[in-house]
């Protein structure tokens, strides 16, 4: 293998790909990038065995080739070089990379060690815009469990249906759905892992247009014009998350965001062990209470408008904090839907993004 690259850009095919290389000892292949001349590109692939992520930049390619090099070792000298462009050359598993002013021998591995890339299936797919997909997974992920007890929790339900796809997740102490519309769509439902929404996410930051999603029966492919993401599903079934949205409540009161969620912090100083604070809704204020016997209390008073009846209700500050980091209008509705019942978030006006916190016991 031999060719030009611009150094920037690698440097950014690099940083994309090398987040997912595993730590792993007993296979040390999952340690590498794998860099192979592709149809006038270069392309740079890794993989965790659960996840594996493909990305192309342009290069000027002066001999076709393949090796893989450790990944840690590769992006801490691409990143250290300050020259317009690199080249990259390897013989015998070892990449020489020189530019103006540097040059180094890195030994690699044999690419037959590699773990195969599964091809993007086509038969499924849909077009989503890249920001409204980053969108809609942010205002979900800190709902999914970070506990492997119940699989299924671990990671995002997608279900897809009239032109329309609904993101959840629950890790049964709280729940956020959020709603996009598509402009073509497949009747389908699948769990998204975690890690690959994080990855997702990471990627999309700096993408616009629209991706490409095609899911088979245990796979999903997520892919535009320079990369493509691979991932496993989570197998089983997604509880019927639907049933625990109320669909009525008793009073709600609407508050500014910001007033809001900056009390609840300086509340959350006082909070008990389950991190629990009160809010009490009264007619034109809110109050939000927290009180610790090691460190004393506090009594937070804010501008509210209750509708119905006053009502108060203890939750965990963390799962309120996280909710409101997630709706993006100036004023947050809290519906209150009765005692020992769960509190509901949404943003004043918004019909697309709902979150649901359940109560602590008194």
């Amino acid at each position: 293998m031999e060719l030009i690259a611009n150094k920037s850009r690698l440097q950014t095919g690099v940083r994309t790909v090398e987040r997912i290389v595993s730590r792993n000892v007993s296979l040390p292949i999952l340690n590498t990038i794998l860099l192979k001349t592709d149809n006038g590109r270069l392309k740079l692939s890794a993989t965790n065995l659960e996840l594996g992520i493909n990305y192309w930049i342009g290069a000027k390619i002066n001999e076709e080739g393949e090796v893989a090099v450790p990944a840690k070792v590769f992006s801490d000298f691409i990143g250290s070089i300050n020259d317009e462009k690199i080249s990259l050359s390897s013989a015998k598993n070892i990449i020489t990379i020189s530019s103006e002013h540097y040059k180094t021998q890195i030994l690699g591995m044999e690419t037959r060690d590699f773990p195969i890339m599964p091809k993007v299936k086509k038969e499924i797919s849909f077009k989503i815009n890249t920001a409204s997909l980053k969108t809609a997974l942010i205002s979900v992920l800190d709902s999914a469990s970070v506990s492997e007890t119940r699989p299924e929790l671990s990671g995002i339900n997608i279900s897809i249906s009239n032109k329309r796809a609904e993101f959840a997740a629950t890790d049964s102490f709280r729940l956020s759905e959020k709603i996009i519309n598509l402009e073509n769509g497949v009747e389908r439902s699948f769990i998204l892992p975690r890690n690959t929404a994080i990855e997702v996410i990471r990627i999309a930051e700096n993408l616009e247009g629209e991706l490409v999603v095609s899911v088979s029966e245990n796979q999903i492919f997520i892919y535009g014009d320079d990369f493509e993401i691979i991932s496993r599903l989570i197998d089983g079934h997604y509880p019927e998350y639907k049933r625990v949205i109320p669909e009525k409540f008793i009073a709600l009161a609407k508050v500014n965001k910001e007033e809001l969620e900056k009390n609840v912090r300086m509340a959350s100083i006082f909070s008990s062990s389950i991190f629990d604070i009160k809010l009490k809704a009264n007619k034109e204020s809110m109050q939000i209470f927290a009180k610790n016997s090691d460190r004393g209390e506090i009594i937070a008073n804010i501008v509210c408008e209750t509708k119905n009846r006053p009502f108060e209700i203890s939750v965990n500050y963390h799962y309120l904090l996280d909710g409101l980091k997630i709706l993006p209008t100036e004023n947050v509705i809290l519906e209150f839907t009765g005692d020992g019942s769960p509190l509901v978030l949404r943003g004043e006006n918004q019909k697309d993004q709902t979150y649901v916190i359940m109560p602590l016991r008194s």
